[in-house]
């Protein structure tokens, strides 16, 4: 497991199960945390975003 979906893992599936990275595309994973973010359900770095972010874009590219 990557430190990037450690990461996931740890700062979003305390409120909703694990999203798999193929159910969205890179812009829509970025607008998911741009929402979570705004409506204050979670507070990231933005390291902590980059590396969440990267596992999801990089994850679901593969798919």
């Amino acid at each position: 497991m990557s430190s990037g979906e450690r990461l996931y893992r740890a700062k979003c599936t305390s409120c909703h199960r694990v999203y798999e990275p193929h159910e969205q595309t890179p812009s829509q994973w970025a607008a998911t945390l741009d929402k979570m973010e705004a409506e204050k359900k979670v507070h990231l770095t933005a390291e902590e975003r980059a590396e969440i972010l990267g596992y999801l874009v990089g994850s679901s590219a593969l798919r």
